[in-house]
């Protein structure tokens, strides 16, 4: 060992000592109902590893865990929480809802010492969270706590950046193809399968739209214009936003262009999807779920939430295949704030609670999402929270086969700035009021300028 660290050391143990001398005379004059703050403390731990402090005997640590929102997802994890209390007495967790700006409120107090211990994050804000040293690097307990080979490779790698792990991925949501049981069977259409070529989906959405004279009834296809939803069929044709690094713009492909082209195609010119236009006064999937839409392109929360009613006859199957398969992959996960006054005992709650038993617990207590650990993406409990009362026979296991090959946000730290670019240029585009090649060109030059800081 050093001599320097040796010293630190030292020294450390020695202020340790006044410290707990200092609380035991405090005890004694104050009666001894001195209650520890729960949250981060106001300077970065010192040294990112695992430790034993505050696992003395008879001592209670207190942990703060912080999420976005009320209701039965909230309910849901304090029951968790209680699971994990009633199994490690000497922790204590509260919870807090921050309703309002929740990613500014929890970086202001990180900043001002005064964060939760734990808090829900998105997999698009841990590189802007981690170059702030907003977070606990977690490598030093893959192995102790939790081990990264458990959860699914493309989940994990989105909680980590330059090979440092930030945040444990909780669960994952992807998109799949809805499709219209009533109105496929009205048309002696067959449905459509897992894995449809663009051909195949674009002769059947030709083949389900039905016109009133120029106006459009009934689309065989919708979906919204959304990052989320446009980054699939890019996929799909070999084609991205940034290079692999996350700090070069190659947007401008031709695997691009030939899948923007499609997609606005089926609404310009084949007319057999809601344009831009249409979707801002009605969004693709509220034409599926009031049956002007045969198919739709979305995300697998639907399935849970708008689709699941006694009228709508509906099925699903994983996403279009071209070239390749493509989807992308939602995340909620959580993080351990970097100055956490308790960095073990933050940690080792982290990862039981994105760990197998406890999405054991959230997917059988009704939570809509899929999992993240690989050992329950194919096991009943990953369709729990997606089961419809009126049909169970909707294929729900093509929910955990979408999200396999699905891609992530891109990791940079300006995604946000990007993505919020990208919306304001393509829109042009999707409007037809522009074509692609010069779509792509003033993209690329706006996502460059951004990443070379203009």
């Amino acid at each position: 060992m050093a001599k320097a660290s040796r010293m630190k050391i030292f020294l450390m143990l020695a202020i340790a000592l006044i410290l707990m001398l200092s609380s035991a005379c405090s005890s004694k004059s104050d009666g001894g109902n001195k209650e520890e703050t729960t949250g981060a403390s106001e300077q970065p731990t010192q040294e990112n590893k695992p430790t034993d402090e505050g696992k003395t005997s008879g001592e209670q640590v207190k942990l703060l865990f912080a999420m976005s929102g009320e209701g039965p997802t909230y309910e849901l994890y304090k029951k968790m929480i209680k699971a994990y209390e009633d199994k490690h007495p000497n922790v204590k967790i509260d919870t807090q809802v921050i309703a309002q700006d929740y990613s500014t409120a929890i970086l202001t107090r990180i900043a001002g010492g005064n964060a939760p211990d734990i808090f829900w994050i998105s997999n698009e804000n841990i590189i802007s969270y981690a170059g702030r040293s907003a977070l606990l690097e977690l490598n030093p307990y893959d192995g102790k706590y939790f081990k990264k080979e458990d959860f699914m490779d493309n989940a994990l790698d989105a909680y980590t950046y330059k090979d440092k792990i930030y945040g444990l991925p909780g669960d994952s949501a992807g998109n799949v193809l809805f499709y219209n049981k009533e109105l496929f069977d009205k048309a002696k259409l067959p449905y459509p399968k897992a894995d449809i070529s663009w051909t195949e989906l674009q002769e059947l959405a030709k083949q389900l739209t039905i016109k009133e004279g120029d106006k459009v009834s009934q689309y065989g296809y919708a979906m919204d214009i959304d990052w989320f939803y446009w980054q699939p069929f890019l996929s799909m044709a070999g084609g991205s936003i940034l290079d692999e690094t996350g700090t070069k713009s190659v947007v401008n492909s031709p695997e691009n262009t030939e899948a923007f082209e499609f997609l606005r195609n089926l609404m310009v010119k084949e007319q057999v999807a809601p344009t831009m236009s249409a979707l801002k006064s009605t969004p693709g999937y509220q034409l599926f779920q009031n049956g002007k839409a045969a198919m739709y392109f979305g995300g697998s929360w639907n399935a849970s939430t708008a689709f699941r009613q006694e009228n709508l006859k509906w099925d699903v199957v994983r996403p279009p295949m071209y070239k390749n398969k493509g989807n992308v992959l939602g995340l909620g996960g959580f993080a351990v704030a970097g100055n956490t006054k308790h960095p073990d005992e933050a940690s080792e709650f982290l990862s039981w609670f994105s760990g197998e038993e406890a999405q054991q617990m959230k997917f059988e207590g009704g939570f809509a999402g899929s999992p993240t650990v690989k050992s329950l993406v194919d096991s009943p409990v990953s369709t729990k929270g997606f089961e419809n009362p009126y049909d169970s026979t909707i294929h729900l296991s093509e929910l955990g086969e979408s999200i396999k090959v699905a891609v992530t946000a891109p990791k940079s730290p300006y995604w946000a700035e990007i993505s919020s670019e990208m919306a304001k240029q393509l829109e042009l585009y999707w409007l037809n009021n522009q074509d692609i090649g010069t779509t792509l060109k003033k993209v690329d030059e706006k996502i460059s300028a951004i990443l070379e800081g203009k």
